[in-house]
């Protein structure tokens, strides 16, 4: 036997946990038991040690066989899940336009809508996929989606339609700025199988409306946090907060003006990392000039904010789960469709003419931009290969691995602060076995 490489120990008084990254569970056991344990595992037959902690070690992975090769294992979990032909998903942009400006956004918008000759291509895909898969999944993006709302309803029904007479399930979510996520407008998505909403908040109104203001320049701050607190009751809605040197101390100010509006336990919250490096140069973020942080500088961020959220009954930031292939640029069953009919394999290339990988009006057949993505492997990467995150990152952003600019971005904030990550978890959940 011998210990797995991705196991993160913490002390905690009397008693030790355990992490693993490849499993995902948590092991407590008495802190006395740590150095035997450990020398039982290395063959050292003159400790004795409670056999049924052993048990528990080995089915958590915590301790695994000398041949295990750990490496091949998350290979093989990321090529299963790079390939799944029982479930497709779809990231559609019913609107390139956005009503906001802000001032980091990564596309080059324009006022696009989809238009029916689009739609019309884009069920013929759908009907070509639903007889092969058992599951449908939407992701409703932007530019802003909102600003496409017919086209969202009607491709809505007409997937939900589809799927009934196909007896496949159908889930759909939305990433929207939340400034026209009114009351009705929820309800009309949920009625729809949109369950989820994410929004973006970057602090307290002056900050915000700062950095995310209507595109003639007035603020969003009033009316975002109106709508959440009036739809946070129909969908289920995520509070983006995006980081960077300009507003990273003004989170916790927000965290406690989402806590007095009452949200606190009614939605979620979790920072995102700004990274300006584009290589768009039409995009907003190109031009853009605040410093945006290292991506240590957003671990040790992060963690503030988590034990700010929590001291006020949000909850906290997880540690990563095991994951197989992380999202949608590297599965090969998904993809991204613009506005105009234009393919992609990730939102961040949404925009850029030179990351399209097709059009529905000739799909499929693909151009040789596709086979970067179906071919991207994380485990050719020496980092990588040797990273206590990669079970719960496999690689990261692999747009961001590609981009010589931004290539420090792409890893889990794990790779920084595991130890802290593990420790804040288990101050949570303090005498529960997992």
């Amino acid at each position: 036997m011998r210990e797995s490489r991705y196991n993160t120990w913490i002390d905690d008084g009397p008693t030790t946990y355990v992490h693993n990254g490849f499993s995902g569970r948590v092991v407590p056991m008495p802190a006395a038991q740590r150095e035997p344990t450990r020398r039982f595992i290395a063959g050292d037959d003159s400790v004795t040690v409670d056999p049924a902690l052993i048990s528990v070690l080995v089915d958590a992975r915590v301790v695994v066989a000398d041949r295990t090769d750990e490496l091949e294992l998350l290979r093989d979990r990321y090529e299963q899940t790079r390939r799944n032909p029982g479930r497709f998903h779809l990231t559609i942009v019913p609107s390139l336009g956005c009503d906001l400006d802000c001032l980091y956004c990564f596309e080059a918008k324009h006022p696009s809508l989809l238009d029916e000759e689009v739609q019309q291509r884009l069920l013929r895909l759908v009907e070509q996929k639903l007889p092969a898969v058992r599951s449908f999944a939407v992701l409703w993006y932007g530019g802003e989606p909102l600003v496409g709302l017919p086209a969202l309803l009607r491709l809505s029904d007409e997937f939900i339609t589809r799927c009934a007479a196909a007896g496949v399930s159908y889930q759909a979510e939305i990433i929207t700025n939340g400034h026209l996520l009114t009351t009705e407008t929820a309800r009309l998505l949920r009625a729809r199988h949109v369950t989820a909403a994410q929004v973006t908040m970057d602090g307290p109104a002056e900050v915000h409306d700062r950095r995310r203001p209507l595109a003639g320049g007035r603020g969003t701050f009033d009316q975002l946090l109106a709508n959440v607190v009036a739809v946070a009751g129909i969908l289920d809605v995520t509070v983006r907060v995006n980081l960077d040197t300009d507003n990273v101390g003004d989170a916790a100010r927000l965290l406690e003006i989402l806590a007095a509006a009452g949200l606190a336990g009614r939605v979620g919250v979790y920072p995102g990392h700004v990274v300006a490096t584009t290589a768009n140069p039409l995009a907003p973020s190109a031009r853009y000039g605040t410093a945006c942080l290292s991506k240590a500088a957003f671990a040790e961020a992060e963690q503030h904010f988590a034990e700010a959220a929590a001291g006020l009954g949000f909850a906290t930031v997880a540690l990563p789960e095991p994951v197989g292939a992380p999202c949608t640029a590297v599965r090969d069953n998904e993809l991204v469709i613009g506005s105009r009919g234009e393919i992609y394999k990730c939102t961040e290339t949404v925009g850029d003419p030179k990351e399209v990988i097709g059009n529905l009006r000739s799909w499929p057949q693909p151009d040789d931009r596709l086979s970067k993505w179906l071919t991207y492997d994380p485990f050719g990467d020496d980092d990588c290969r040797s990273c206590v995150a990669l079970p719960g990152c496999m690689g990261g952003c692999a747009y961001h691995a590609m981009t010589s600019a931004s290539r420090d971005t792409r890893c889990s904030t794990f790779r920084f602060r595991q130890e802290q990550q593990v420790r804040r978890m288990v101050a949570g959940r303090r005498g529960r076995v997992s």
